[in-house]
């Protein structure tokens, strides 16, 4: 008996076509919330909405709504880089929820202080209203407009410096939070600064970081739009036969590992000139369980990681496989083979 096509199953295959078509429309909007990461990172209630949206929807209009998405972003992004300023100008490491709550506490007291002052005048102006009134005394009772004038001038200024006292108190319980908190996340770590000076746990920007127990120094680069020392899209090559496994791996016209050491030791980083690949071991002791804010390594510490991804390069070679080494996938959180071709990221240590 031929098979026949019902009208059920036209209608399923129509729409898988459609979801089909969906999923390919749905691509743009995949790639904005992957350029936005770093800054939907800072608003976890929002990753339900984002995955709503990222399920393909047969009616939608997914041009329209790629704008829409781009232009909200956008102002999220705004907010998040006022917010990262101002956290700057006051020394702040890392935008704290702690921080930010504590800062309104702040400036709810100073409007709080502000409409209890105004509260407070308006009825010493209504009582002297009162007191005003005449009385059977030939005589008024009134003071002077002057002396009236002067007695006010006096009792805002005692105001005025009871205010200020309270937001001094304040803003130093803020300040010395901030300091047991920054002195406690950096606890078997230290900053470094681009002389190689050791720098206090509140430093905004850091050149490397000190793992004291490894006894290792990892390098940081200052900004994050920086790509140096860390970089990269360079490919594994090593052309020492003791130590590249069989096989010295890819040139890239250059734009390998090898190449790359050798300039950032003849350019220096920290007034040091022996930088490394790490190996796997080193690497992998920078593994996290959890995900810190986009991948499974201390972000707090290693803050350049958004510029630079989730792979990185190891030193380690597979005898298995001459033509791979060992990597690490942070956005994972475990290690695995690469070819010797993949462009991956470097993370340079060096031996404290």
């Amino acid at each position: 008996m031929p098979n026949t096509i019902t009208t059920h199953d036209f209608t399923l295959y129509l729409h898988d076509l459609l979801v089909a078509k969906a999923q390919q429309q749905l691509e743009p909007v995949r790639l904005l919330f992957a350029e936005y990461q770093g800054v939907l990172t800072n608003f976890p209630h929002l990753q339900s909405e984002v995955d709503k949206l990222l399920q393909p929807y047969t009616g939608r209009d997914y041009l329209q709504l790629e704008q829409a998405l781009r232009q909200g972003l956008q102002a999220l992004e705004k907010l998040m880089t006022a917010l990262v300023k101002a956290h700057d100008e006051q020394g702040f490491s890392v935008i704290e929820v702690d921080d930010i709550t504590s800062l309104a506490e702040l400036l709810n007291t100073r409007l709080a202080n502000q409409v209890l002052q105004k509260t407070i005048t308006a009825k010493r102006r209504e009582q002297m209203r009162t007191a005003k009134q005449p009385t059977a005394t030939p005589f008024s009772q009134e003071l002077p407009i002057e002396q009236e004038n002067h007695q006010e001038l006096i009792a805002a200024k005692k105001r005025k410096s009871l205010e200020q006292l309270s937001i001094a108190t304040t803003a130093s319980d803020i300040e010395a939070k901030r300091l047991s908190s920054a002195e406690g996340r950096f606890v078997g770590w230290q900053k470094i600064g681009k002389k190689g000076e050791v720098l206090a746990p509140t430093s905004s920007h850091w050149a490397a970081v000190i793992e004291k127990q490894a006894q290792l120094m990892w390098a940081i680069n200052w900004q994050l739009s920086d790509h140096f020392p860390n970089c990269g899209e360079l490919t594994w090559f090593n052309p020492n036969s003791e130590t590249n496994g069989g096989d010295a791996g890819h040139k890239n016209e250059g734009k390998n590992t090898d190449a790359w050491l050798a300039h950032v030791n003849k350019k220096g980083w920290c007034g040091f000139h022996d930088w490394r690949l790490p190996t796997l071991v080193e690497l992998k002791n920078l593994l996290t369980n959890e995900i810190s804010q986009y991948y499974h390594i201390r972000e707090d510490i290693f803050s350049d990681m958004q510029s630079l991804g989730s792979r990185f390069w190891t030193s380690t070679v597979d005898t298995a496989s001459k033509d791979y080494a060992w990597a690490m996938y942070f956005g994972y959180g475990h290690d695995g083979l690469a070819h010797k071709s993949y462009t991956l990221n470097v993370r340079l240590v060096r031996s404290v």
